[in-house]
């Protein structure tokens, strides 16, 4: 008898000091800092390359409610690339209008260009942007997860 009663003051007392589990947002957000963790290249035969990101390459994303801001730091490029702006999501659409960037970034953007990308979130955590062709045809993708 005292193993029985013993055993169910345990699970009485591991049940009560369980703490609940956070609720997840019907409504995923962007807000937060992010690092890319891969990267997806589409090629025209529906073949995929993913390539995972190292301490050589690092990608960074920030976004508040109404502002984005992204840089990249590789070991084998001495260019800076870096950029920031104002954003929309809505439909799991990212709309991303450049206002400031670095010199090697506004030399492929045009003047004020707003890019827009498809968002997937993988998970509360962790989520891919892909950019499409005129097309609607993926050609590139980024998957980052969420720095806490």
């Amino acid at each position: 008898m005292k193993p029985i009663l013993l055993l169910l003051c345990t699970a009485f007392l591991l049940s009560c000091n369980q703490t609940p589990k956070a609720e997840t947002s019907k409504d995923p957000s962007l807000k937060g800092t992010w690092k890319m963790i891969s990267y997806l290249n589409y090629s025209g035969d529906g073949s995929v390359d993913t390539i995972m990101t190292s301490e050589k390459f690092i990608q960074m994303k920030m976004f508040s409610e109404t502002k984005f801001m992204w840089n990249r730091f590789t070991t084998y490029d001495s260019t800076e690339w870096f950029g920031s702006g104002d954003y929309t999501f809505k439909n799991d659409t990212l709309a991303e209008h450049t206002e400031y960037g670095s010199e090697a970034l506004l030399s492929v953007l045009e003047k004020d260009s707003i890019h827009r990308l498809d968002i997937v979130f993988i998970n509360e955590d962790s989520y891919m942007q892909t950019e499409k062709d005129s097309l609607g045809n993926p050609i590139y993708g980024e998957i980052y997860h969420r720095i806490k």
